[in-house]
């Protein structure tokens, strides 16, 4: 399931992306049709995954979340008229993980923000 839309910048440390697909009713991370901030730590585990890709592990890889922690959630439930925009910070990589602080924000600001600990799996070619 992938729920990044745009890599929008990216260097050795960071990663900005942008997710819009939010809006339709058949987004997977929907409950009942509402989309609670507090699921969108998926974008944030994406967008570090999408990072690693790049300047860690080194191309495809199977990501899985080990570990979420510092998790804060801002707003109950997310607007449908606004793009989201996702920041993964590089804190730490090692061959088969890799630590990130994200951040999910919409047009008012944070949304969701924390930490995650990811499993990293490079594919076979």
């Amino acid at each position: 399931m992938r729920l990044i839309d745009q890599i929008v910048s990216a260097d050795p440390g960071e990663i900005l992306c942008v997710a819009r697909d939010h809006s339709v009713p058949s987004y997977p991370l929907r409950l009942d049709g509402v989309l609670h901030a507090c699921v969108l730590v998926e974008l944030g585990a994406q967008a570090a995954a999408a990072h690693t890709s790049l300047f860690g592990i080194g191309g495809a890889h199977t990501g899985l979340i080990l570990a979420l922690s510092n998790v804060e959630v801002f707003v109950d439930q997310v607007a449908d008229d606004v793009p989201l925009r996702i920041r993964a910070e590089q804190r730490q990589t090692l061959d088969d993980a890799a630590r990130y602080h994200f951040e999910v924000m919409d047009g008012a600001g944070t949304v969701v923000a924390g930490d995650v600990l990811l499993s990293l799996q490079r594919r076979a070619k």
